[in-house]
């Protein structure tokens, strides 16, 4: 099954796959073993993994989070080396993982030939079909329920933990993620009820994707923020759809993204109220994960500042 997940897809869609199967996760790790429950029925790891490969997009900041170096990443976007971002290359140290990528499916040959001793997939879009052939190389963790891809990041951070024989640290890791973003919240109380909208870096078919209230914006909800709930808007609409947003944040990598936005009169109208976010805070935002969001809450809230009038 051949795959294009790109950042966008973060943005906008709920899931870009979906798979029959159960809803929630259910993790138990007992004195020698880990179970996971998933989307097609339940992995049991039965000692803590020496050779983890991390197949889906996000996936390696999980497991790089509770000092566990992946053999393998996967690719998604941004081109960064071995697919590890600024915030994680210090737990990624002098290792040197392979890097795969999901433009063609899941290879399972080749996964094959790195003999993992655990498979993480969360965040891979895993078919039935595919999980079987990964479940006969080594245990595989795939998506929790029916979104094949971007289920919650603390669902996927807790099934990934518990593969690896730490569920604990990662409810701590969540715990003190959620501290440091609502205390970013707190030390502004100026952000309190101001509405939000997340919105993509570039226009896709000259429309603008918007990402909808839930977990991708609970961030912006623990600072304070009341996130505008948009369908994609053309660019012909934005002015009159984006008229009462107290803060409009452009998911940009680049100036050249951001001049392109700017270029557009009605963006350009909207002023001081425009955030444009740099390459590593809209990766930080994309990827919501324990290593990426404390970036997030270190790097916006000046952003979101100026944008409110100081």
């Amino acid at each position: 099954m051949r795959v294009r997940c790109t950042r966008r897809t973060f943005l906008g869609a709920a899931g870009v796959l979906l798979v029959a199967g159960c809803t929630s996760t259910k993790t138990t790790v007992e004195a020698n073993t880990a179970t996971v429950t998933h989307a097609f029925g339940e992995t049991t790891v039965p000692a803590p993994p020496q050779r983890v490969a991390s197949l889906g997009f996000t996936e390696q900041d999980s497991l790089l989070a509770l000092g566990v170096v992946p053999i393998a990443t996967t690719e998604w976007f941004g081109g960064e080396p071995f697919a590890v971002w600024p915030w994680a290359r210090a737990a990624l140290g002098a290792a040197q993982p392979r890097v795969l990528s999901l433009a063609n499916g899941i290879q399972v040959g080749e996964i094959a030939a790195m003999q993992p001793d655990l498979i993480v997939a969360t965040n891979a879009g895993v078919d039935a079909d595919t999980y079987a052939a990964l479940s006969a190389i080594a245990p595989t963790i795939p998506q929790s329920g029916r979104d094949a891809f971007f289920e919650p990041w603390k669902t996927q951070a807790v099934s990934i933990a518990t593969a690896v024989f730490q569920r604990e640290a990662m409810e701590a890791l969540i715990q003190g993620v959620d501290e440091q973003v609502v205390a970013a919240g707190t030390a502004h109380p100026q952000f309190k009820d101001k509405t939000v909208a997340l919105l993509a870096g570039t226009a896709w078919n000259g429309a603008i994707t918007v990402t909808a209230p839930g977990w991708r914006t609970d961030f912006l909800t623990q600072m304070g923020f009341v996130v505008a709930d948009l369908d994609p808007l053309p660019l012909d609409q934005l002015r009159p759809a984006l008229a009462d947003i107290d803060v409009l944040i452009w998911a940009t990598e680049s100036e050249a993204e951001q001049a392109a936005l700017l270029a557009h009169p009605d963006i350009a109208g909207f002023g001081r109220r425009n955030v444009f976010t740099t390459k590593e805070l809209a990766g930080a935002i994309a990827f919501s994960s324990p290593l990426s969001l404390p970036v997030v809450a270190d790097q916006l809230p000046p952003l979101l500042v100026g944008a409110l009038g100081g």
